[in-house]
């Protein structure tokens, strides 16, 4: 009696043992499924940061890249096909913007805001530039500095610097504005220039002395060398007037 009594609960035991495994194991099996069923947020992540590097190759110098991520908690489905990446400004490359990462099956879409750091190349004076003085290649050179301080309008191809005429005193290591500067002189006060006049399809040439000095495009008075009268012409070339 007491065997049967022992038998009867081992046997009892393992019944409610394997039941519990038969239980658990599904559960472990579907907690399993969650895990590998949504779209990997480091993945987009991924695909925002490379997106904002190639965007600010050769303008940003020395970048810094933050993304506020998103939750750990964000549950998408899984990207049936490639993540697109939107950008609406794409010339923004410093500061705040926002990213979207989307997918079109399933359809969904989510915001990444990016914050990007760095510098950026502009041009400064040497040395101190006169008014009216025309820049020379030493007068100027081409420095990195954090965006922030750069102030609106400012020159940053040295190549379109030099040549150009200060319209007003620079100070040395400032940073030059477009708005300081003037075209150079294509026509120079009591210097002879060509006189161009077009009378239908028959142009005739003489020459002149200008009045005062112009840049291209600028209207000018000049004096006729041969009736010795003043007219007025556009310069449309070095040392070239176009008399209408």
């Amino acid at each position: 009696m007491k065997n049967s009594i022992y038998l009867f609960t081992i046997i009892s035991l393992l019944l409610v043992t394997f039941s519990k495994s038969s239980i658990a194991s599904p559960k472990a099996n579907l907690y399993q499924d969650k895990s590998t069923a949504f779209q990997s947020i480091d993945e987009i992540h991924d695909l925002v940061t490379q997106h904002v590097k190639q965007k600010i190759d050769q303008k940003i110098f020395e970048p810094t890249i933050q993304l506020r991520k998103l939750s750990p908690e964000t549950r998408l489905k899984p990207c049936l096909g490639k993540i697109q990446i939107e950008d609406k400004n794409l010339d923004r490359v410093t500061g705040r913007m926002t990213i979207s990462a989307v997918c079109l099956n399933p359809n969904w879409r989510v915001y990444v805001p990016v914050t990007v750091n760095g510098k950026q190349p502009v041009v400064i004076s040497t040395q101190g530039i006169l008014k009216k003085a025309v820049i020379k290649e030493e007068d100027v050179k081409q420095v990195l500095i954090h965006y922030k301080k750069i102030p609106s309008g400012s020159m940053v191809n040295i190549s379109k610097a030099i040549g150009m005429r200060a319209k007003k005193s620079i100070a040395p290591n400032q940073v030059l504005r477009i708005r300081d500067l003037q075209p150079p002189y294509w026509v120079f006060k009591n210097q002879q220039v060509n006189i161009i006049t077009r009378i239908g399809e028959i142009e005739v040439k003489t020459t002149g002395t200008a009045l005062k000095n112009a840049v291209v495009d600028e209207q000018v008075s000049i004096k006729n060398n041969s009736s010795k009268k003043t007219i007025k012409g556009i310069v449309v070339a070095p040392n070239t007037v176009l008399v209408p």
